[in-house]
């Protein structure tokens, strides 16, 4: 067998489960529990000897590498080249499953008669996590057959968001459900009916918007938002965006208060400014300038660097005493100007600290790889000969 041949199907179902148990929690996986799931999915049952005769073959190819867990039950896990074959089956397979559904799904438009609806001032309503403002919603039906969403805000201003006929219902909808306006139309129109503007300046309602965004920023831990900002924010400067409106106040008020540090919250935070609707300037400002962050100390730096470093270790099953060797890298009788790292060199070259590791010695290389990036590689390979390796399964490993 070679890497080049296309998985049995069989082994395309192990491969899947393989993928997506990956996705939620890499390393291992007791063939047992593969079995379990296989015959949950509802398709042909699969007896433990085929399985382990099909999880061998993928061995042999190059996509599974094979083990034994601490409890002694085998286990299997994805190597490099067999990810790179599960994931876009687990893609195809997803793919697969939502196109089933929605050719069966049956969603009726929510047309409301105008008269039913303020069309006056605009609403916020959340699309696929993005937050758009809008007094009304035009399910629209060009004559190509293809079909979009247009949004019109209170300033005559129109958002086209284009996808299928049920994704478009489904917005329509949440526009619906929102308090927004909605309707049908052949082909796109470029200004909303005359009978529809309105010369003066609408009521902004944002309060759904304002207190979902502090549900979301207390959620990464930052405080600070309070029921005189709400106030504001719904009242003055009706022509700017909701957005602007609240960093215009905030610039005047108390900073918001983050519980954790920059660096940890800033990609999360990032993201969830701009499905609230900021533009990349204003979550900047909001990032930079309205947020009081704690400093992180040096040893606080460190710290986290160690703890990285040993997580990665866990993760790919080389423990130690992990909470000793903490404390002695940063103990107080340290040389001065000992960085942590060159700490780690001095005490892993003195003490093995219990390593362990359920891989065989040979298959611990790529372990070793990465802890020789932080402490150089002679101190991995003294590290290789005084950890305790499982060489009892050397036969099975890649």
């Amino acid at each position: 067998m070679t890497q080049a041949r296309r998985p049995s199907p069989l082994q395309r179902r192990v491969l899947i489960v393989l993928a997506a148990l990956d996705e939620k929690s890499p390393g291992p996986v007791a063939t047992r529990d593969i079995e379990r799931v296989l015959e949950r999915s509802g398709d042909a049952p699969v007896y433990g000897p085929n399985l382990r005769a099909s999880c061998r073959r993928m061995e042999a190819s190059g996509w599974l590498r094979t083990l034994r867990a601490p409890n002694l039950q085998l286990a299997v896990e994805l190597t490099d080249s067999g990810r790179a074959i599960a994931v876009p089956l687990l893609a195809a397979e997803r793919e697969r499953v939502q196109t089933e559904q929605r050719a069966t799904e049956v969603r009726v438009l929510p047309l409301v008669p105008r008269s039913q609806a303020d069309e006056a001032d605009d609403r916020p309503v959340e699309l696929d996590g993005r937050w758009h403002l809008a007094r009304r919603g035009d399910y629209v039906i060009r004559l190509d057959g293809t079909t979009c969403l247009q949004l019109w805000n209170a300033a005559g201003q129109a958002t086209r968001l284009a996808g299928d006929p049920l994704q478009v219902a489904t917005w329509l909808q949440a526009c619906h459900d929102a308090g927004i306006a909605v309707r049908m139309q052949i082909n796109e129109s470029t200004t909303p009916e005359e009978s529809m503007l309105n010369v003066t300046a609408p009521a902004d309602q944002t309060d759904t918007w304002y207190r979902q965004l502090d549900v979301a920023l207390q959620a990464e831990g930052i405080t600070g938002l309070n029921e005189e900002i709400r106030q504001a924010v719904a009242g003055p400067l009706r022509d700017l965006p909701a957005p602007a409106r609240l960093l215009h106040i905030l610039r005047e008020a108390d900073l918001l208060t983050a519980a954790g540090y920059e660096s940890d919250t800033e990609a999360a935070l990032a993201d969830l400014l701009a499905r609230a609707g900021f533009t990349g300037d204003q979550a900047q400002e909001m990032q930079w300038h309205r947020i009081r962050w704690p400093q992180m100390s040096q040893e606080d730096v460190d710290r986290r660097d160690l703890n990285s470093l040993l997580d990665e270790l866990e993760r790919r099953q080389l423990y130690c005493n992990r909470e000793q060797l903490t404390e002695i890298v940063f103990s107080p009788v340290r040389r001065p100007g000992e960085s942590w790292t060159e700490r780690l060199q001095w005490l892993l070259m003195t003490d093995g600290f219990g390593f362990c590791s359920p891989l065989s010695h040979e298959a611990a290389a790529r372990v070793l790889e990465i802890l020789a990036g932080y402490t150089g590689r002679e101190v991995a390979e003294h590290l290789a000969t005084v950890t305790v390796w499982n060489d009892d399964n050397a036969g099975t490993q890649p």
